[in-house]
Formats: C-alpha cells, structure tokens, sequence
C-alpha cells in the first residue's frame, strides 16, 4: 500500500520531532500495511527545495534500513497555489511526486480565484504536470460550488481525497462531499496526510475498507492501482465526471 502524502520527514515540516519518533511512525505505517509514503511538506513559495529534500529522504530511507523497517520514503511537496508556482517548478524550488515530473500535488489557496486557479494549472500543463487538487472535500469553495471541481477535473486534473474524510474523523459534511465526488466521478486516489501528531489515528486502511464497502470492490483496487500509477508517472484511470446536483453534498447522500 502506497501513501501518496504524508508528513513523515523528521524535523521538516509537521513532521515527527526527531529520530526516534520518525521510526515509531515509520514502523506503525508499516505495521499496517504501508510499503511506501511520499513525504509531501507543505511548499507556500519558500522553504526546503528539491535539493534539500532529496538529502532528507536520503538519511530518512537510510535509518529505516539500519533499523530493519521495510517502509521507503519518497520525495514529494503539497504547494499552495501562487503566481509563481511555474517558476518555481522550473527553478526546482517545486518538486513533483517521485520527482517523475508528472504529478504535483496542490492546495487551492484563499487568496486566488478559481479562473485564476485554472490558468496556472494550464500553465502546468504545458509543462506536461498533472495538477492533483489535494482534500477538496475539505475546501468551502468546492463543498458551496462542486462545478469548479468538476471543471478543474474536466479540463485534466484528478483529485485526491483525505483518508479521514473518508472514516468521519474530519467531520460529517467532509465525509458527505467525499463519497459524493467518489460516486461523481471526481476523485482518483485516497492518502492520508498523516503528521507526526497525528499518526496513531492512521486512517488509509479504514479509508481503503469504507471505499470497498461503499463502492465495492473493484472501486478499491482502481484508487489503490492509482496511487502506484502516480508514483510511477503513469496515466491514471479516471471515470467520466459527472457534475454534482445541486444541495447534493449538504444535503443527505
């Protein structure tokens, strides 16, 4: 099982406070199921770049298998949305999941519209990034007005979900908008966000059984078959979307 965000680099980010901590997390990951965790700190236009982390998740995978933890870390950032974002892409200030330069994972910020948005997820685009819009089930903009999901989804970006959307632990309407966007066809994969304050509530494999119940079977293995895909730089499989009527996610699903 692969988790395409987390928090887990010691000392970066919300990452655990040490050495220590970093491989009790790394072992309760592994204890349930977890083979690799993308380390995704959050980018907000400063802050470690590509260089830095790489050097991070080196001396991270290395104290992992001095210790015997069969978990591997790989290199990732959640940028917040700005102007300057391309640039900082082509500076190497930003970096893409497995720096595969096909997926770069996104947090919509405050202070742009959703035009705005949209322009520089085609200016990624161009540079053959896949924007992957990170916990919108989490964002008032998407929860008030689903179309501007589903036109971001339309026009090629895929969507990943929060675990703890999925298992309630963020909240009712959070896990409404959740199963909506899943059954809509506007969500690809599922991760957990896990921190180092936060790592024994774990949600992925609660996340991952409430999916195959909800959705069924087949459901599971297409989000969990993407995440790989994501890792590896490969197209993913995305449904058709499909917009959202109208009072569907504040209402009952």
């Amino acid at each position: 099982m692969i988790d395409l965000y987390t928090n887990i680099l010691p000392n970066v980010g919300k990452g655990p406070r040490d050495k220590t901590a970093f491989l009790a997390m790394a072992k309760s990951l592994v204890d349930q199921g977890v083979t690799a965790a993308v380390a995704a700190p959050l980018y907000e236009g400063e802050g470690a770049d590509s260089s830095s982390i790489s050097t991070y998740i080196a001396a991270a995978n290395e104290s992992l298998q001095h210790s015997f933890i069969p978990l591997t870390i790989l290199p990732g950032q959640k940028a917040i949305i700005h102007n300057h974002l391309v640039q900082a892409y082509e500076q190497n200030a930003v970096i893409t999941i497995n720096q595969t330069t096909k997926y770069m994972l996104l947090q919509l910020s405050t202070e742009y519209t959703i035009s705005a948005t949209e322009q520089i997820f085609y200016q990624l685009q161009l540079k053959g990034i896949v924007p992957i819009v990170s916990e919108p089930e989490r964002n008032a903009v998407f929860l008030e007005k689903p179309d501007h999901l589903y036109e971001l989804v339309r026009k090629g970006a895929i969507v990943q979900l929060s675990a703890g959307s999925l298992t309630g632990q963020n909240g009712r309407k959070e896990k409404k908008a959740a199963l909506s966007f899943i059954n809509n066809g506007l969500a690809h994969v599922i991760a957990s966000g896990v921190c180092g304050d936060t790592y024994e509530q774990y949600a992925l494999p609660k996340a991952y059984d409430m999916l195959s119940k909800q959705f069924g079977t087949q459901t599971l293995y297409k989000f969990m078959e993407n995440a790989d895909y994501v890792v590896e730089g490969r197209a993913i499989f995305k449904e058709q979307p499909e917009r959202i009527k109208k009072g569907k996610i504040l209402g009952i699903f």
